[in-house]
């Protein structure tokens, strides 16, 4: 009996860390299946997600970072959708500082969050559909230039899965100074359309949502057709 508890003390101070890691992504988890279970129609218009975080009176900008956040790290609700609704909230400036804080706390904790539980668990949780961005970043991290310039294009291009982004690179080489600045500048474009677009809907200026969205879906269909191809021929010579 002396043995075995021995054996389980080595095993927990050896996997602490990643004992941690795992509580806190299942408290996380079971939060988000809390909060989207009740408020899962909030996310199909902005003009709901705006009375949500207007209920919290002079608190409403914290709870307006603590969504973004939170959509950032779980990476179900569509982060354009809640970008969009910053913007139609508070403005388009305003709503792009909240949105870039609630962004930026998130990425740092899923970089984090991946860097304390490995590879192994990060792998488990990337969808099917995404694994090539994991494959594409393994067979170029060796080149520590195009594998920088690599998550950059990454983070800019529209249509790629950045929130998954944020635990792949947490198990790669690049420190979190590198990964934040990188991801942050490749977000911060488009994260500014989206929030002025939204603003714009707050004022009900037809003509210019129209020419914003058109701009925006044909950069967008364009990134969808050429932009998988691009970053998967990134590097080779």
């Amino acid at each position: 009996m002396g043995c075995f508890m021995e054996k389980i003390k080595i095993f927990l101070h050896k996997n602490k860390y990643k004992i941690i890691g795992s509580i806190l992504l299942i408290i996380l988890l079971i939060c988000f299946y809390e909060y989207y279970a009740k408020y899962s129609m909030l996310f199909r218009n902005p003009e709901n997600i705006k009375k949500l975080i207007l209920s919290y009176g002079k608190y409403s900008f914290i709870a307006y970072i603590a969504l973004q956040f939170l959509q950032i790290v779980v990476f179900f609700i569509p982060g354009e959708l809640v970008q969009i609704a910053g913007g139609y909230i508070f403005g388009a400036w305003e709503g792009f500082l909240l949105s870039f804080i609630g962004i930026l706390i998130g990425s740092v904790f899923s970089f984090l969050l991946a860097r304390l539980l490995g590879k192994s668990y990060v792998e488990k949780i990337v969808f099917k559909e995404d694994k090539w961005l994991f494959k594409k970043i393994e067979e170029i991290k060796r080149d520590k230039k195009k594998f920088k310039e690599l998550v950059f294009i990454m983070y800019l291009i529209p249509g790629i899965p950045k929130d998954i982004l944020g635990y792949i690179c947490g198990v790669t080489t690049l420190t979190l100074k590198e990964f934040t600045i990188i991801s942050m500048l490749g977000r911060a474009p488009a994260l500014f359309i989206s929030c002025f677009f939204g603003n714009k809907m707050s004022v009900d200026n037809i003509g210019m949502l129209i020419l914003i969205a058109i701009i925006v879906g044909v950069i967008f269909i364009v990134s969808i057709i050429k932009g998988k191809k691009f970053i998967s021929n990134y590097g080779k010579k």
